[in-house]
């Protein structure tokens, strides 16, 4: 089931117009997709809210209901792209793409780690890296996930998950390479810090006897 948004179609355009909507407490928007030209637009922020504020997150599939003067149309539409400010929680601008309900669109996906509670690993002190936080999949639009679930409740200290590792519903093709590194269980960082110095201890240990021996005179005591 789709989720409803009004927008408005904006006959201005450029950085000014721009400025004046969001001042307005509307997000600037550009709807494309399926062959036809972009359509400028504009919708209340509190709206667009709601939307990401759905269970779908910003893979909602979407009633979009465009209003341009007495004339109303609706599109079924999905969240390409969204900016945000690098600082101040606004939005500034939100592409979306048009789609059909029997054509394949690519999309990416979030990532959520379950069984943190029960990782070895964490238990141990270890820390959780993360080396990606989306993936690339391909699917029709009713079957885009919200997520796709990677589990390290049997990773230990060292241990890695790829992208072959990810729970995939059956009518989701990855995109992203399955080789590629998720998240690492890094080792605790008190007992790296330790194995260093000790480590560095064994060499200082080292030189000083090369050192003596160096020093040491040849021969016996009696010489």
């Amino acid at each position: 089931m789709e989720i409803k948004l009004k927008a408005e179609k904006r006959e201005t355009t450029g950085k000014g117009e721009a400025r004046k909507s969001r001042a307005r407490g509307e997000v600037p928007a550009v709807m494309y997709g399926l062959g036809e030209a972009p359509t400028s637009l504009s919708v209340k922020k509190e709206d667009l809210s709601d939307v990401l504020g759905s269970t779908a997150g910003s893979n909602v599939l979407l009633d979009l209901q465009v209003i341009d003067g007495k004339e109303k149309t609706d599109h079924l539409v999905m969240i390409k792209e969204l900016q945000k400010h690098p600082f101040k929680e606004r939005f500034l601008h939100v592409d979306f793409l048009k789609v059909a309900r029997d054509e394949k669109i690519t999309m990416k996906v979030p990532i959520a780690v379950t069984g943190e509670e029960e990782s070895v690993g964490l238990k141990l002190g270890g820390t959780l890296q993360h080396n990606l936080w989306e993936v690339e999949i391909e699917c029709f639009p009713t079957d885009v996930p919200d997520h796709l679930y990677v589990d390290i409740a049997s990773a230990v200290v060292g241990d890695h998950r790829s992208v072959s590792d990810l729970v995939v519903p059956e009518d989701v093709t990855l995109l992203t390479d399955t080789g590629d590194v998720l998240l690492t269980i890094l080792a605790p960082r008190l007992a790296v810090e330790e194995v260093v110095v000790s480590e560095e201890e064994a060499a200082a240990k080292e030189e000083a006897a090369a050192a003596a021996e160096a020093a040491a005179p040849e021969g016996g005591a009696n010489e």
